[in-house]
C-alpha cells in the first residue's frame, strides 16, 4: 500500500482524496478521517461534512476537531449576522432596496444553519439607479470604499470594508449587475430579480434574496462569467443543493430563464458537474431539456465554457455585445484611463503633475498581461 501511494502521481492522489470527499457528502458509509477533513477544508466544505456526517468521524480526534470548526463558524457568524442586520437597516433607511446574493443568500435559504456556507465577501444588488445613495448611506455608516476602478464600462460592482472589522467579518460587494462580463451583466435585470425576491425572516424585515430559480440561474452563471469554468467544489454544492429543493413549477421557470438569456450551455455545464460530483438527482431531466437546439447559432456565452480566455478575449467578448462604434470606443477608453484617484493611488510616489505618464506607463506595462492566459 505504502509503495501505490508513493507510486502515485500528486493529482491522481488529490482526485482521489476529492473522490472520496464528495462520496462522504453524497451520503455514502465512508469513514471521516482527518485526511478527508483536510481535503474539506482545501475546498471549504469541512463544515458541510461536520454538520452532515458527524456519526462518522474516524476517532474522537476527527469528531472534536469538527466540531471546534463548527463551533468557531457558529460564533464568529453571530458578529457577521448582527453587522448584516444593521447593513440592511441602513440601506433600507436611505430608500435602497437590496438583495443578498450568492452565498449570504443561499446561507439562509438552502444550507441547514448559515455559519455552515463558508464566504469571505458579502454580495448584495441594488437597482443602478440607487448606488449614490446606497454609497452616502454606506460612508455614514462607517463603510469605506476601496480605491479601483469605477467606470461602468469595465465592472459593475463597488467594494467596501467595515472600519475596524475584525479579520473573520466580511468584505461588502455592491453589484447592480449580476456580472461584470457584458455577455452575462443583463441575463436578468435586478428590477426582475426583486418582483420575485422570498424575504429572509431571520435576518428582519429588510432581507431578502433570490428565488430559489434565480438563484440557482445566478450560481450556474457565476462560476463561467468570473472563473471560466472552474468546478469549485463549494458552488457546485450550492447548484446541487439549489437543484435539488427545485418544485416542478420552479423547474420550468428556471429552463425558461435560460432560454431567455441565452445560457442554456451554461446552465446544463453547471448541472453535468453537480451530478458528476454529487448524483443531483434532478439534474439529468434538467440537463436534457437544455440540450442543443437544432439549427439554433451559438449562444455568445458559449466561449467562456472553453476556458483560457486572456484579458483581450474577455475586452472582445465584450466589445462583441455592445452596440455602435461609439459604445465601443469608450469601452476601450475606460479600460485604459481609470480615474485620477486610482492612478494615484497605484503610483504614490509620483508627483501630481506626472499624473499624464502614469497611464502611459501603466499601459505600456500592462499590455503584455492581456496577451497572456489565466494565470501566465
Amino acid at each position: 500500500m505504502t509503495s501505490a501511494v508513493r507510486n502515485t502521481q500528486p493529482d491522481q492522489v488529490d482526485r482521489a482524496a476529492l473522490d472520496a470527499l464528495c462520496a462522504a457528502l453524497r451520503g455514502e458509509d465512508l469513514r471521516i478521517s482527518a485526511a478527508l477533513v483536510g481535503t474539506a477544508r482545501q475546498h471549504d466544505m469541512h463544515l458541510v461534512l461536520g454538520l452532515e456526517r458527524p456519526a462518522l468521524a474516524q476517532d474522537d480526534v476527527v469528531g472534536a476537531g469538527l466540531t471546534a470548526a463548527l463551533r468557531e463558524a457558529a460564533m464568529a457568524d453571530l458578529f457577521r449576522e448582527r453587522e448584516l442586520r444593521r447593513l440592511l437597516e441602513l440601506l433600507a433607511t436611505a430608500g435602497v432596496d437590496a438583495l443578498l446574493l450568492k452565498g449570504a443568500g443561499l446561507a439562509y435559504t438552502v444550507y441547514p444553519a448559515p455559519h455552515v456556507r463558508p464566504r469571505g465577501d458579502l454580495d448584495l444588488l441594488i437597482a443602478r439607479t440607487d448606488l449614490e445613495s446606497a454609497d452616502q448611506a454606506l460612508a455614514a455608516g462607517g463603510w469605506l470604499r476601496a480605491i479601483e476602478q469605477d467606470n461602468a464600462w469595465v465592472t459593475t460592482q463597488r467594494h467596501y470594508v467595515l472600519n475596524g472589522m475584525p479579520s473573520f467579518a466580511e468584505q461588502l460587494d455592491l453589484h447592480w449587475n449580476i456580472a461584470i462580463p457584458r455577455v452575462f451583466a443583463d441575463a436578468v435585470v435586478f428590477e426582475e430579480l426583486a418582483s420575485r425576491a422570498v424575504t429572509i425572516t431571520a435576518l428582519g424585515p429588510h432581507a431578502r434574496t433570490l428565488s430559489a430559480p434565480d438563484a440557482l440561474f445566478l450560481a450556474c452563471l457565476h462560476r463561467v462569467a468570473h472563473h471560466q469554468d472552474a468546478a469549485d467544489l463549494l458552488w457546485l454544492w450550492d447548484i446541487h443543493l439549489l437543484a435539488s429543493g427545485l418544485s416542478d413549477r420552479e423547474r420550468a421557470f428556471f429552463i425558461s430563464l435560460a432560454n431567455a438569456g441565452s445560457m442554456r450551455g451554461v446552465c446544463a455545464r453547471g448541472l453535468e458537474l453537480a451530478f458528476a460530483r454529487f448524483a443531483t438527482a434532478s439534474a439529468p431531466a434538467l440537463i436534457e431539456a437544455l440540450g442543443p437546439v437544432p439549427g439554433a447559432p451559438e449562444e455568445p456565452s458559449a466561449s467562456f465554457l472553453r476556458g483560457g480566455m486572456r484579458q483581450i478575449d474577455l475586452l472582445q467578448a465584450d466589445l462583441s455585445v455592445v452596440g455602435g462604434w461609439r459604445a465601443r470606443l469608450a469601452v476601450i477608453g475606460a479600460h485604459l484611463f481609470p480615474n485620477a484617484r486610482y492612478m494615484r493611488s497605484m503610483y504614490p510616489h509620483w508627483p501630481a503633475a506626472a499624473l499624464p505618464l502614469t497611464y502611459l506607463d501603466r499601459i505600456v506595462r500592462g499590455a503584455p498581461k492581456w496577451f497572456r492566459g489565466p494565470g501566465g
